[in-house]
């Protein structure tokens, strides 16, 4: 045997991989793609560059125009520019189809499915562009007057009155959801044939019922924008070439990689195992959407009300929402309402010095008067935490009712 039949010995079978094998951890499977796909990742956050650069031109332009910025005085920021915060970065709310192009390519890798880098980027794009453009746009507006209200009540609740704390912790909630709920809408996008209000309900309950994984995805955010905030000027280029080259394609992984399971669990899994016992049929396992080509014939009565087509449920008849019943029993209800009350008052403890809500009150007079000081602020943050608490527990327990049908 020569030197070089050592690399060579292609036609030799390898020792494969049991189907009995356990599946290994999230961690060990996440880092395992991820540098399977590095050059695939690479190709995709390079492609997805160029209508990045075409945003960062008109945001260029914008900055440029000789007009009158206007500023806002904050005792907290200081002093604001307001066309810098909002009017330069409007041209990023025009790259949402192509966050939907690489949430199908980022979706196909976190299932371990091939996909073509540029041909099913470009595809995706053209199949999503109007529901992506879309959510792009409804985001920017939610920038826009989310942050902006949030600089404005914390600057009056610093220097005045501090009742407007409740519609500060009402703009951080509301902040939050949306946030989270980005991180499922692009898949959800490209994944099923939903009007856009349907897919903002689920990525809505799902960013509740997938808080931990949620929150996992913001940290790593944070502390990549931490990392270039503090990076020093000599070694800049450093975070801005691991933005060229991987960074918003390894965010898109990132999201697939830890939203999917949710997704797939409470939305694909159970259709098709319903559709499958009412049809007699073997309980389709995980990842698998395989149909018969007859199963899939419109003029069978016995086919599916969904096809996974091309990567998409496609819904074959108009969609109807289903109604179901909810009973919220009295220890769930009392569970929520003291945890809905723990956490307003951790948050108004945290920015201020208020006493509890009746602490110091021994008659009408008292009560009035605390009232008329802003003394109760942690009552009405208790009162509002526990209505959103709830809404957002029912929200949960319908998705997860509708899951076990």
């Amino acid at each position: 045997m020569g030197l070089f039949d050592l690399f060579n010995n292609y036609d030799k079978p390898g020792p494969g991989v049991s189907k009995d094998e356990p599946q290994k951890a999230p961690p060990i499977r996440f880092f395992e793609i991820f540098w399977r796909k590095l050059s695939k990742l690479v190709q995709l956050n390079l492609i997805y560059m160029i209508p990045f650069a075409v945003a960062a031109v008109l945001m260029g332009l914008i900055l440029s125009l000789p007009i009158d910025h206007l500023v806002f005085e904050s005792k907290i920021f200081g002093t604001l520019d307001i066309f810098m915060l909002y009017a330069v970065p409007a041209p990023l709310a025009l790259i949402g189809p192509f966050n939907c192009g690489m949430a199908y390519v980022t979706r196909n890798f976190a299932r371990e499915e091939h996909a073509f880098i540029w041909s099913d980027f470009w595809d995706a794009v053209k199949d999503n562009w109007k529901s992506g453009l879309l959510n792009s746009m409804i985001s920017y507006i939610a920038y826009v007057v989310l942050s902006f209200s949030f600089m404005f009540y914390l600057n009056r609740a610093m220097t005045e009155s501090k009742l407007n704390y409740v519609p500060l912790v009402v703009i951080g909630v509301i902040s939050v959801v949306m946030l989270f709920s980005q991180y499922y809408i692009p898949m959800m996008i490209v994944t099923f044939d939903l009007k856009l209000r349907h897919i903002y309900k689920n990525a809505s309950i799902f960013s509740v019922m997938g808080l931990l994984r949620n929150i996992l995805i913001t940290l790593v955010l944070a502390a990549a924008l931490i990392g270039v905030w503090f990076c020093s000027a000599k070694f800049i280029f450093i975070p801005f070439a691991l933005f060229v080259l991987i960074g918003c394609s390894f965010f898109s992984f990132l999201c697939s990689f830890a939203i999917y399971s949710i997704i797939n669990g409470y939305l694909i899994e159970p259709y098709y195992r319903r559709e499958a016992e009412a049809q007699g049929k073997p309980v389709v396992e995980e990842d698998s959407f395989a149909y018969d080509p007859d199963e899939l014939d419109d003029d069978d009565d016995d086919a599916p009300k969904y096809v996974y087509v091309n990567g998409r449920l496609i819904e074959k008849s108009l969609l109807k929402e289903e109604k179901m019943p909810f009973s919220l029993t009295p220890a769930l209800f009392a569970k929520k309402a003291a945890l809905g009350y723990f956490l307003a008052t951790a948050v108004v403890y945290f920015f201020t010095d208020d006493e509890l809500p009746f602490e110091g009150i021994k008659s009408v007079a008292d009560f009035t008067a605390k009232w008329n000081a802003g003394g109760l602020t942690v009552l009405l943050l208790s009162l509002i935490a526990f209505v959103l608490f709830i809404v957002f527990f029912t929200l949960t327990m319908k998705c997860r009712k509708k899951a076990e049908k």
